[in-house]
C-alpha cells in the first residue's frame, strides 16, 4: 500500500509536464510512476493545466478544425493558468494585510500611512 506522500510545487510541475510528453494516459502513467489513481487529474485542475487532447478526437477533425481545436485549448489553458496566478495573488494580498493589521494591533503602531493633508 502507498503511503500519503506531499510533493513540493516543482516536483508536481515536473511530473506534469513529463506527462504532458508522453503518450500514455492518467492511468498508465499514474500506474508507472507510483502515484495515486486520481493524482494527474487533481495536480492537473490545481495548477490550471489543460489536459492533452485524445488522439481519437484529433483523427476526427480536419486540419483548420485542428488548428481552431488547439487554439480554443491554447486559450483555456491561458484563462485558467491566469485565475489561478489571480487567486494566489489574491491570497497573497489578504495575507499582508491580515499580517498588517496583526502588526498595528500586536504593538499599537500605525503602519499604514494616513492619506490626509498635511
Amino acid at each position: 500500500m502507498r503511503k500519503n506522500r506531499k510533493y513540493s510545487k516543482a516536483e508536481c510541475l515536473s511530473y506534469l509536464e513529463e506527462y504532458i510528453c508522453s503518450s500514455q494516459n492518467h492511468s498508465e502513467f499514474e500506474r508507472e510512476k507510483g502515484l495515486k489513481r486520481t493524482t494527474i487529474s487533481r495536480w492537473l485542475r490545481i495548477f490550471g493545466i489543460e489536459d492533452k487532447p485524445s488522439p481519437i478526437m484529433s483523427k476526427k477533425l480536419s486540419q483548420t478544425e485542428q488548428e481552431l481545436h488547439d487554439r480554443i485549448h491554447e486559450l483555456e489553458r491561458k484563462i485558467k493558468s491566469l485565475e489561478v496566478e489571480l487567486k494566489q495573488s489574491n491570497m497573497a494580498r489578504d495575507a499582508y494585510d491580515y499580517m498588517i493589521d496583526l502588526a498595528e494591533k500586536t504593538y499599537n503602531i500605525p503602519v499604514r500611512k494616513n492619506s490626509g493633508a498635511k
